[in-house]
């Protein structure tokens, strides 16, 4: 023998990150799914357009807070302590796996959007380390984190060169992945309404920044070395702790041809995301995405169009309410949606908006001064629309009322939280021990 090895085909590594308090292991009803889950399960083990296949290798991983214990479901979910963990374990999975030629896809919704978005940023600043380097992570992610929290000249320079090692064109993190060399080092970032903020209402947390600002990473524009990104948009979702943080293409983005694709949806969050037994919404934006990727992976079409399960006619479902339950006291904020396309955000409005029986009327001046807004479906998505299993008579669960706030075209001041206080939940009951558990913690 000569010793040599036959060449290995590339390999897809798939990063599925979910939102908080979603646990995909521990639901027992598929109308309990994500979209984040159902996406796992739908992405092929093998891509067998391929010859040999390519193996699609997907990593789970349950959001925030979904751990069954207190500390993590009450104060992890409720502030995201436990994110840098999550960044972690996901950043492992990837470097234990990882070989040069590899291909690299982050998917999340909510938080885990926002999770999905700082490995890529990650994978940007130090490439993808070896594992026998991961024992540094950790230092790696709070020196990354305290440098996109800090204005200070001084620290800056400081964490500028704790970094330095790591991030220096000849680092073996960088090397490994190519990162100096022209290439995109992750070939795909798809999420779900990514929340850049705790996700909780300020009310609860008495505004507290100590309790709110632990984040620190500033994950807006849209690093070069992504290849493609895909974000579905929440139009009715009014939370101001539910703000969306839309990507923004540099121009250095632009002249490698990056591909940046931002479509607005009917519904509140998790509409978008996924998780009400409802889920009219969701598939559209599932079937958005997958229409958008299914070039670069192979899916499982039988199973994606087993989930959907209508309740109304295609795209006429009405949003859910986001200010319902302990979110009836939430600030709230009108979501800046486009007025014209433009090549920095690439927003573009999903038609199966024009479907719902009440459009907005600053939104549908948008659409009629510019009807380019409204992209049209792919062929994926006008196959699920021929076929969707509606059938009429159905009752809509009453999971919170689906009259939602109104959509105007421009971001206005927050609003006061109404003084009418919900009936206390189980989560506001304990909500002054967890601030105290917080602040002991930080």
């Amino acid at each position: 023998m000569s010793g040599r090895l036959p060449h290995r085909p590339a390999k897809r590594l798939i990063v599925c990150c979910d939102g908080t308090w979603q646990d995909g292991m521990t639901m027992n009803k598929t109308w309990k799914y994500t979209n984040i889950l159902r996406l796992a399960r739908t992405i092929n083990h093998e891509d067998d357009r391929f010859n040999p296949p390519i193996p699609q290798i997907v990593f789970y991983q349950s959001g925030i807070g979904s751990e069954q214990n207190f500390w993590s479901e009450y104060v992890d979910g409720a502030t995201g302590a436990g994110l840098g963990d999550k960044v972690q374990e996901a950043y492992a999975f990837i470097a234990h796996n990882y070989h040069p030629g590899d291909e690299i896809y982050l998917f999340g919704f909510s938080r885990g959007a926002y999770t999905a978005r700082m490995i890529a940023d990650l994978i940007g600043e130090i490439g993808v380390m070896d594992r026998r380097d991961l024992d540094h992570f950790a230092e790696i992610f709070v020196a990354c984190q305290e440098r996109g929290k800090t204005n200070d000249p001084a620290k800056i320079a400081q964490l500028d060169a704790t970094l330095a090692p790591w991030t220096s064109p000849l680092s073996p993190g960088r090397v490994n992945a190519g990162a100096d060399s022209g290439v995109f080092t992750v070939k795909c970032v798809g999420v779900f309404d990514t929340v850049g903020s705790f996700g909780l209402p300020g009310e609860l947390t008495l505004k507290s920044q100590k309790i709110r600002n632990v984040f620190g990473f500033k994950d807006t524009f849209l690093g070069e070395h992504v290849e493609r990104a895909y974000h579905a948009l929440a139009l009715n979702e009014t939370r101001k702790d539910f703000n969306c943080a839309k990507f923004y293409q540099t121009p250095n983005g632009r002249r490698k041809g990056q591909v940046l694709k931002q479509c607005w949806f009917a519904g509140s969050h998790a509409d978008i995301g996924g998780g009400w037994e409802a889920h009219d919404l969701a598939d559209l934006t599932l079937t958005w995405m997958v229409s958008n990727v299914g070039d670069m992976l192979s899916i499982d079409y039988k199973y994606l169009f087993t989930l959907p399960d209508p309740y109304k006619p295609w795209g006429n479902l009405p949003p859910h309410n986001p200010l319902s339950g302990i979110y009836t006291v939430a600030e709230t904020i009108q979501r800046t949606i486009p007025t014209s396309t433009d090549d920095v955000t690439h927003e573009t409005i999903h038609p199966s908006v024009l479907q719902q029986d009440s459009i907005n009327a600053t939104l549908q001046d948008n659409i009629t001064n510019n009807p380019a807004l409204v992209v049209p479906l792919a062929p994926l998505e006008e196959e699920l629309r021929t076929r969707w299993p509606y059938r009429p008579g159905r009752k809509i669960p009453d999971e919170s009322t689906h009259n939602v706030p109104k959509i105007s075209g421009q971001s206005s001041a927050p609003q006061a939280a109404s003084n009418n206080r919900p009936h206390s939940t189980p989560f506001e009951a304990v909500w002054e021990r967890v601030q105290h558990h917080i602040a002991e913690k930080f």
